[in-house]
């Protein structure tokens, strides 16, 4: 059964992993990734590429940067990206393992069309404080100085966020340690912005067999975190965050990581995330009889409501929707059939719900909810085991969910996206279904095809 997505970013060949280089340049949004072109495995790392005017249909560029020079012989692995005096500017981190020996150098490369990329070098080596495992330079421009957050490793084997800064975005120094761990052994993919008047801090706590040099297991956090209170000497070096407190999950689902935002030219902060966290037996599977596997979790609009960090599809994928007209048939049943697995789901009025369940497809995702317990659960059908893995969470109460389904995931948002599932669903059959059981009359359930190339929009 084809697991290609109809409306998730995806390479046609390969394996894709951590966004990269998000951008709104010269009248394009441009969305650069972690790209293995030859195989569908981690063995190989060159930026791919993708453009589009409307965040709604995407144009695939290809190949933008290739692991050419010395430094980044070994890949070049992710990074973000930066406007100034018109150019656009990626910093990088190259990565060279000669003689079995890692070194990490954050790179640029600059364009000013935005296809065509001049490698410009190593603008930053890994400062003493580290080890070689230093690395997804985050930039920003702040007044005029420009900062940059990195994922790095101490000397004594624990995960922290280092910040340097630059008044030019060329030269750079390290400044301090922003934030440590205790707990885990690296701090990867780390991103500091500002939304409705609350810093956050997004980074990924990974925890590694340090002796063995490998990664065993990670997952994407959040924090609010103050970065003024670092520029004007508040937080110094001896009194830095601690990593392990006060952390939230980004997602609650299975499949989630790495995400990177940027702002929108009407000021929205538009995040992108990588939707996999497979195991190796998973992935393996999942990736069988395809040229392609991983894909992006669709554009999400971030925002900041009583004291969580929320995300929603961009308001740009509302134009995609198409009324499915619910028949007496199915509101008696519950059991709603779709023209295809391609389809959005969305459920409002909820709170005087009790209970109910909600099965997609052919029970390959089930979503309960139990008051009483205040929890809101997940299952998802295991294609390696056949069992169903579950993921949940508390909520105090429950008003609105909104389900967007592709070939091959589920994106689902609880209370206008404080919560939020990702998952990558294998593919059992080409039907779309809803069977909805224990619903109250007054909730409202509403269901959207979404139009493929080609189609047009019902009226």
């Amino acid at each position: 059964m084809i697991k290609r997505q109809k409306y998730h970013l995806e390479p046609d060949r390969g394996l894709l992993n951590d966004p990269n280089g998000l951008v709104f340049y010269k009248d394009m949004y441009h969305v650069f990734f972690q790209w293995n072109r030859f195989e569908k495995n981690h063995s190989y790392k060159e930026w791919g590429h993708f453009t589009s005017k409307d965040l709604l249909h995407w144009n695939w560029e290809g190949s933008a940067l290739l692991p050419e020079q010395f430094y980044e012989q070994n890949g070049v692995y992710s990074g973000s990206a930066l406007i100034k005096d018109g150019q656009l500017r990626l910093f990088y981190t190259g990565n060279n393992k000669s003689g079995g020996v890692r070194k990490s150098s954050q790179c640029l490369a600059v364009t000013e069309d935005g296809k065509t990329f001049q490698k410009k070098g190593i603008v930053l080596s890994t400062p003493t404080e580290f080890t070689e495992h230093f690395r997804d330079p985050k930039v920003w421009q702040d007044g005029d100085n420009y900062y940059m957050v990195i994922g790095a490793q101490m000397k004594n084997g624990r995960g922290s966020v280092a910040l340097c800064s630059s008044k030019d975005a060329e030269n750079w120094k390290f400044e301090l340690v922003l934030a440590k761990s205790k707990e885990y052994e690296m701090v990867e993919c780390p991103d500091y912005f500002q939304v409705d008047g609350q810093g956050i801090l997004l980074y990924c706590p990974q925890h590694r067999d340090n002796e063995r040099d490998s990664s065993l297991c990670s997952f994407s956090a959040y924090k609010e975190f103050d970065f003024n209170d670092i520029v004007s000497g508040k937080i110094e070096d001896s009194n830095v965050q601690n990593l392990d407190e006060g952390r939230k999950k980004m997602d609650q689902g299975f499949d989630f990581y790495a995400p990177q935002t940027f702002t929108s030219p009407d000021g929205r902060k538009i995040l992108f995330a990588w939707m996999s966290r497979m195991e190796e037996e998973e992935e393996k599977l999942f990736g069988e009889g395809e040229s392609s596997i991983h894909c992006m979790t669709l554009p999400r609009e971030i925002s900041y409501r009583n004291g969580e960090l929320c995300q929603l599809p961009v308001r740009e994928l509302e134009k995609s929707l198409c009324i499915h007209k619910i028949s007496e048939q199915e509101r008696q049943s519950g059991e709603i059939i779709l023209k295809n697995r391609v389809y959005c789901a969305k459920l409002s009025n909820l709170q005087n719900e009790t209970s109910f369940k909600i099965e997609f497809q052919n029970r390959e995702v089930i979503l309960e909810y139990k008051k009483v317990e205040k929890i809101i659960s997940v299952k998802r059908k295991n294609w390696v085991t056949k069992d169903y893995d579950e993921r949940n969470c508390k909520i105090d109460s429950l008003e609105t969910i909104e389900c967007w389904s592709d070939i091959s995931s589920m994106e689902i948002f609880v209370n206008q996206g404080s919560k939020v599932f990702s998952m990558r669903m294998f593919t059992e059959e080409e039907n779309g279904k809803v069977k909805i059981s224990g619903l109250m009359k007054e909730t409202v359930v509403e269901m959207y095809d979404l139009m493929g190339e080609g189609e047009e929009k019902n009226e």
